[in-house]
């Protein structure tokens, strides 16, 4: 491990003053937000503990430090969490090294059926065991299915502000359509209007459905989705669901799963999910897709080889979805009190920022417009780019407010110019209490200096 890069998380609290920025915030608000700290202790989980993970090779942590140094001091920016897994991924973990030859490994239909039960244990979603397609992660399914109904270079049709991994891989041989959201207040609605026109073009097959949504956090109601259902249903669309987020759903916000719709729009769908999001389990690559229309997965299924999983991930998933409910429930009672106090906090004492609660996942959208104003973020990020090769990404505002944070806070935010999103940052609230009001304290600090 590099002395470098290697921070002791105790040391820096103790240095950082924690207490005494935790004091100084303890509003009703923050007690409040202890409670979710409560009801996970509990239930026998540690959510507040400190999880020190420097030196695994860790993209949040290792990756971003050797980007910016040791002045980055908490990362908020990429989408995974700093708690333990549960306790029985562990085991099942050790269970399976314990007998020491790791050769090929058939899938057990007991992994199929894990994922089957959760589903309609959770959602009272029924998938058939036809209707399901492995793949190693996400992104690589989604690839899968743009192949299977687009020619190349057609249109795909995505709502932006979007998760930035989508546009990514819509350009493997496709185009981005652009149906943005309308913010209103702060809310997010969809522009059915708008939606309606792009899907009548020819060239557009599909469209890509984020629920709950990254990165704005909204779980679409079923009016909404029903709307959007019927529109890419007279239009010929194929709906992509991704609900990977989809266990995380906050206090008095609801999570409907697009295949529980009715049997002519789910017809008219595939769904892409993942334990890895809700167990942490990013670093397994295990995913899968489920459709309700058999002609659909087959077409999938007949692109090519994109089945093939992580042994690893098969025990942890599984381990996961039979035994984790109430490690998950604990969780997400958690991060949802974290996603109520980071939102209030933020309205209520960091200057030239706003942010509502989200409905769904561990990310906080904010707003950051003020902030670019008072920073000359616009002019900033036009010098800048005007002095870099032609063939260079753009330096965007969002990316000095970026820049400005860490230099002034040590922390770490995504620039929502990474997801269309002018104006905003995002915050991945995915940690203990006591680092989340340590680097909210360190934000506002840093913005009562612009």
């Amino acid at each position: 491990m590099s002395d470098v890069h290697k921070i002791d998380r105790r040391a820096f609290l103790k240095q950082a003053g924690l207490a005494a920025v935790a004091g100084s915030v303890a509003t009703a608000t923050s007690l409040k937000a202890q409670e979710g700290g409560s009801r996970a202790a509990a239930a026998g989980y540690n959510f507040d503990e400190i999880y020190d993970r420097v030196g695994t090779h860790c993209s949040k942590w290792d990756g971003q430090i050797e980007r910016w140094g040791d002045q980055l001091k908490i990362p908020m920016g990429v989408a995974d969490m700093d708690f333990r897994v549960a306790p029985c991924i562990t085991e099942a973990l050790q269970k399976r090294i314990s007998h020491e030859v790791y050769g090929y490994m058939t899938t057990p239909d007991s992994y199929h059926d894990s994922i089957i039960n959760w589903n309609e244990r959770r959602y009272g979603t029924v998938i058939g065991r036809e209707m399901l397609l492995d793949s190693p992660a996400l992104l690589p399914g989604l690839l899968a299915a743009l192949r299977a109904f687009n020619p190349p270079g057609a249109k795909v049709v995505l709502q932006t502000p979007g998760y930035n991994g989508f546009f990514t891989t819509i350009r493997k041989g496709f185009v981005i359509e652009e149906n943005p959201l309308r913010e209103i207040n702060g809310v997010y609605q969809m522009d059915f209007d708008d939606l309606d026109r792009k899907l009548a073009q020819d060239d557009v097959h599909t469209f890509i459905l984020c629920n709950p949504h990254n990165p704005v956090g909204n779980c679409w109601d079923r009016a909404t989705l029903t709307e959007l259902g019927e529109l890419c249903a007279r239009h010929n669309v194929v709906v992509f669901a991704d609900e990977i987020h989809c266990d995380f759903v906050n206090e008095g916000s609801e999570y409907v799963p697009y295949a529980n719709l009715g049997d002519d729009l789910a017809m008219n769908s595939v769904t892409f999910k993942s334990a890895s999001k809700s167990f942490n389990l990013a670093a397994f690559k295990n995913a899968y897709m489920f459709s309700h229309n058999p002609e659909f997965m087959s077409r999938i299924r007949a692109v090519g080889d994109n089945d093939t999983i992580n042994s690893l991930g098969i025990i942890a998933s599984q381990a996961a979805l039979e035994e984790g409910d109430d490690w998950m429930d604990a969780l997400a009672a958690y991060l949802s009190d974290n996603a109520r106090y980071a939102a209030d906090f933020i309205n209520a004492n960091i200057p030239h920022m706003s942010s509502n609660e989200p409905e769904g996942t561990y990310l906080g959208w904010v707003n950051v417009e003020p902030m670019l104003e008072r920073l000359g973020a616009v002019e900033t990020a036009a010098a800048e780019t005007a002095g870099l090769s032609p063939d260079a990404d753009p330096v965007t505002p969002e990316m000095v407010v970026e820049r400005y944070l860490i230099e002034q806070s040590g922390v770490k935010l995504n620039p929502g110019s990474s997801y269309r999103g002018a104006g905003h940052m995002r915050m991945n609230l995915g940690l203990a209490r006591p680092l989340l009001e340590e680097a909210l304290g360190r934000i506002q600090q840093a913005a009562e200096r612009v």
